[in-house]
C-alpha cells in the first residue's frame, strides 16, 4: 500500500490542486494500526496560486473530492459495525464533490501555511511548511458533524507533521440533535478520532518534491509534494532541466 501528496497549482487564471493519494507514499511510509485504508484519494480545488507567506484554510477552497476505502476491524467490532467501508465524495461518486458551503456547513477543514521564506519558484517543499506549536504542518479534516442529510462514520482526517510522521484516520462524527441516522446501520452516528481506522504515516520532509516550472518561464504552474520514494523524480528534474525544459 502507498499513498502521496501532491499540490498542483494550475496559475492565476486557474485554481490549484491539493490532491492526496495512495499512490506514493511507499510499503514502508503507510502502517495501518487499527482498521486498513486500501484506496484513498483526496482533491481540493483552490481559488488563488500558492504564495510564500500566506496560511490557506476553508475561505481559499472551491470545492472537495475525496474516496477512502477499506477494511474495518470485526473482532473488536468498529462502532460502524462494518466489514469495510467505501466512501466515494468525488464528482464521479453518486453524491458529487463538495462546495465549499457544504465542506464549512458540515465542519470540515483545511489548514497550512506556507513559509514567508520558501523559493516557489523552485518548487515547495513540506519543510518549507510552517508547523503549529505542536509541529502540525497541514490538516485536512472531511468530517460531517451533524450534516442533516446524513452523518458518516468513515469521513477521512489527515495530520501531517514536520519531523516526517502523519496520521489518516476517520474523524470525529455525530449525528448529534439532527436526529439523522447512518444509512448502513439505520443508528445514530457516535464515533471519535480513530474509533473506525488508524494508519500512521512515515516520510522525510527533506524529500518532498516535484517541481514543474512554467516551460521557457522562471514561474510555476506546477508544485507537487510527494512523501518518501521521491530521489527519481528528482533525477528526472535534474534530467529535464539538462535538456531545457
Amino acid at each position: 500500500m502507498a499513498s502521496a501528496l501532491l499540490v498542483l497549482l494550475a496559475g492565476p487564471a486557474a485554481a490549484f490542486t491539493l490532491q492526496l493519494s495512495d499512490e506514493h507514499f511507499g510499503p514502508a511510509g503507510v502502517v495501518p494500526s487499527f482498521g486498513g485504508v486500501e484506496n484513498f484519494e483526496l482533491e481540493i480545488d483552490f481559488s488563488a496560486p500558492l504564495v510564500a507567506g500566506l496560511a490557506y484554510d476553508n475561505s481559499s477552497i472551491e470545492q472537495v473530492q475525496y474516496l477512502v476505502s477499506g477494511t474495518l476491524s470485526t473482532n473488536p467490532p468498529t462502532p460502524s459495525g462494518f466489514p469495510a467501508f467505501f466512501l466515494d465524495r468525488r464528482e464521479t461518486g453518486s453524491e458529487g464533490a463538495i462546495s465549499q458551503a457544504s465542506w464549512i456547513d458540515q465542519g470540515s477543514s483545511i489548514a497550512f501555511e506556507i513559509a514567508g521564506s520558501a523559493d516557489l519558484s523552485d518548487g515547495l517543499q513540506l519543510s518549507e511548511l510552517v508547523a503549529d506549536p505542536g509541529g502540525l504542518i497541514l490538516l485536512v479534516d472531511a468530517r460531517e458533524f451533524e450534516r442533516l442529510d446524513v452523518a458518516r462514520f468513515h469521513p477521512p482526517q489527515i495530520q501531517l507533521f514536520s519531523d516526517g510522521t502523519g496520521v489518516l484516520r476517520n474523524s470525529n462524527n455525530s449525528s448529534g440533535s439532527t436526529g439523522t441516522t447512518n444509512p448502513g446501520t439505520g443508528g445514530p452516528v457516535d464515533v471519535d478520532f480513530g474509533e473506525e481506522y488508524v494508519t500512521d504515516l512515515f516520510f522525510d520532509p527533506e524529500l518532498v518534491t516535484l517541481v514543474v516550472p512554467e516551460p521557457g518561464t522562471g514561474s510555476m504552474t506546477g508544485v507537487g509534494l510527494a512523501l518518501a520514494g521521491l530521489l527519481g523524480q528528482r533525477a528526472r528534474r535534474r534530467r529535464d532541466r539538462s535538456r531545457g525544459q
